[in-house]
């Protein structure tokens, strides 16, 4: 089987990897940064021409307030100094989920992002932060009724999900070893293969990756047939 066209993965164990080493669980999301950055360079390298990142949900704004401002500010530095790393491997970044709770500097630094990498030709990296599979599969469906749609298709739907411009996911990796999907591109991962590794997310390295690549060449994708 080639490659998948779309890899999606949950970036899960980042608290957990900072707990087991008496770190505060911020720095574990600092490290999970740094596994991100592994795995685009990795994902270039093997030329995987989608991937998208669940990095922040919904319902992640029930966890402490100081791990949430952590997590933003994480995301304020991140993005704002990621624009030459992201050209230089010819990243196209995108950005999945609503941006309205968001500082005004944040948005304005994920707007800079996508504009300035809006031209690169290379691995298209879609961020899903304050994402929800419910919430935007809702918006998609508000949105076509907003324009007075009525008799509502599933192409339609499709074509106003957030992840619009992107092939649905072949493969949804998991890191962790926990075996759920946390509301995670419910419509679009209707056929994904689903794998769940141990290995938690900042730990997550192209050996890793090879791996799960080798886990999905080994599945045998029916979509609903024999």
């Amino acid at each position: 089987m080639a490659n998948p066209n779309h890899i999606a993965f949950i970036l899960d164990g980042n608290g957990r990897w900072a707990t087991r080493r008496g770190l505060p669980r911020n720095l574990g999301h600092k490290q999970g940064v740094k596994a991100i950055e592994k795995t685009l360079i990795a994902l270039c390298e093997l030329n995987i021409p989608y991937a998208s990142f669940f990095a922040f949900s919904t319902d992640n704004w029930k966890r402490s307030e100081e791990e949430v401002s952590g997590l933003f500010n994480l995301a304020e530095e991140y993005f704002e100094k990621g624009v030459e790393f992201f050209n230089k491997y010819n990243i196209k970044v995108d950005f999945f989920g609503d941006r309205t709770p968001f500082s005004k500097k944040l948005q304005n630094i994920m707007k800079n992002v996508c504009d300035k990498t809006a031209q690169n030709t290379g691995l298209h990296a879609g961020f899903c932060i304050n994402y929800g599979g419910r919430e935007d599969i809702l918006q998609a469906v508000n949105n076509l009724v907003s324009k007075g749609e009525k008799n509502i298709t599933k192409d339609m739907i499709s074509s106003n999900l957030y992840t619009k411009d992107y092939p649905n996911p072949d493969l949804v990796v998991r890191t962790s070893g926990e075996q759920r999907i946390s509301n995670f591109m419910l419509w679009q991962m209707a056929y994904s293969e689903l794998y769940f590794p141990k290995v938690l997310w900042p730990d997550f390295d192209k050996k890793h990756l090879i791996k799960s690549l080798k886990v999905f060449s080994k599945r045998k994708r029916r979509f609903g047939g024999y």
